[in-house]
């Protein structure tokens, strides 16, 4: 019986070990302070204010109040479903994978060429793409976008960015999944009327040499190096530590779990506790 696992729940996923539900990596990474999104969120709400005025004026005040909560999300929104397509379509091209022209909107287009010619220039080769891994030792999991070889930088762990720019968390995310231990292989099964299936098998995972980010941009792909050490893995690791003591136990939804902590209790009042007399 396979000890790992990775299930698939509509829009988004989790991982098993042994039977027991473990936290994924960007789970754990969530729980750092993000400061910068405070004013992002604020720009983004002030400048949909701005495009929309007028119409924003037409509504009621509970109305207008709701679309502007609102407006930042839907930026958020256009910004994922592209990178999600874009990561789709690199994937492809990174395990060699022809793909039609039709299968590339205009909109994508110079994303993907740009990232296709990276892949040339770098003369990457495939390991594994999409690879869900654990550590057995400190129970995590989480998925790997690629492994692959370059003569110019021998093994490496890629993983793929769409957005503005590269940020430090990113090298957290690559040493935890670089000092996983336990993979999952995709391996195509023939039955025995010729039908073909795809199983997961565990695996080792890819022994690397460095850790690099390929950060996709509409005008080109630049590799970028990220500090996915030792060192930084074992703060990865304290990260881990205080998620599992307290984000999790003190979670409203993980309060059925048997070392749940009620960090708050209710309410007390002086008419539930008598006063103690004290000895003169």
């Amino acid at each position: 019986m396979a000890r790992f696992a990775r299930k698939n729940h509509a829009n988004s996923h989790s991982y098993t070990l042994d039977g027991h539900r473990i936290p994924g990596v960007t789970t754990i990474i969530g729980i750092l302070d993000k400061p910068a999104l405070v004013g992002w969120a604020a720009k983004e709400t002030a400048a949909y204010a701005d495009e929309h005025w007028t119409e924003l004026s037409a509504l009621r005040s509970a109305d207008r109040i709701e679309r502007l909560t609102k407006a930042r999300f839907a930026t958020n929104r256009r910004a994922i479903v592209r990178g999600n397509r874009v990561h789709a379509l690199g994937e492809r091209l990174f395990k060699g994978e022809e793909i039609p022209e039709g299968d590339i909107s205009p909109e994508l287009r110079p994303w993907v060429e740009g990232y296709a010619r990276f892949l040339d220039e770098w003369e990457f080769e495939f390991i594994a793409t999409e690879m869900p891994l654990c550590s057995t030792d400190y129970r995590y999991g989480g998925t790997a976008d690629g492994f692959a070889w370059s003569p110019r930088l021998g093994n490496v762990l890629l993983d793929l960015k769409t957005g503005k720019g590269v940020y430090g968390e990113t090298a957290l995310q690559l040493a935890a999944y670089r000092y996983a231990d336990l993979g999952l292989s995709a391996v195509e099964k023939i039955g025995p009327r010729g039908g073909r299936s795809t199983v997961w098998e565990e695996c080792p995972v890819p022994q690397v040499d460095t850790t690099v980010v390929a950060h996709i941009r509409e005008d080109g792909t630049s590799l970028i190096p990220v500090k996915g050490d030792e060192e930084t893995h074992e703060a990865f690791l304290y990260m881990a530590t205080v998620y599992d003591l307290w984000v999790r136990r003190t979670d409203w939804n993980n309060r059925s779990d048997a070392d749940a902590l009620r960090a708050v209790a209710d309410p007390i009042y002086p008419e539930d506790f008598p006063r103690k007399d004290i000895a003169s």
